[in-house]
């Protein structure tokens, strides 16, 4: 379980960080290209923590 909590945490933290980047340089194509990945994997995390926290469990 702690395990899950700490996947859950990382997951939400590169979210959050590529959300916060991609809404900071919204006019470089490039960049909002790197930051909407780095987004999508987050959030790829984060449901898969919840999917093992509650389903899984």
């Amino acid at each position: 379980m702690i395990l899950s909590i700490i996947i859950l945490l990382v997951g939400l933290l590169i979210l959050g960080g590529g959300l916060y980047y991609l809404v900071k340089a919204p006019a470089d194509q490039e960049s909002r290209r790197i930051y909407g990945i780095t987004a999508a994997v987050g959030a790829v995390i984060v449901i898969a923590a919840v999917v093992k926290m509650f389903i899984l469990a």
